[in-house]
């Protein structure tokens, strides 16, 4: 697997500007179009749980409210044939 490849699966945010541009990227195989829709998941939730306990980044790392995209990105799983991986509540 080449670099960028793998780049793409590990910081998908980087490489792609909607979860839906993860599903059409022909390069990646369906396993690796759900290991990068499931980073960025984990990202997207990682945001909000720091977000909802009033974790606030810098101000070059602090993204608008609108601009959270796990919506985004269950809705690219689904269209894959996956499930979102929601942690269950304490």
């Amino acid at each position: 697997m080449s670099e960028q490849l793998k780049n793409k699966i590990v910081n998908p945010e980087a490489h792609f500007d909607k979860p839906k541009d993860v599903v059409q990227d022909d390069a990646l195989s369906h396993q690796e179009k759900k290991k990068a829709l499931n980073t960025w998941e984990q990202d997207e939730l990682q945001l909000l749980t720091a977000s909802n306990e009033g974790m606030l980044g810098s101000d070059e790392g602090q993204r608008k409210k609108e601009a959270n995209r796990l919506d985004e990105v269950v809705q690219a799983k689904d269209q894959i044939g996956e499930k979102p991986k929601h942690k269950p509540s304490h």
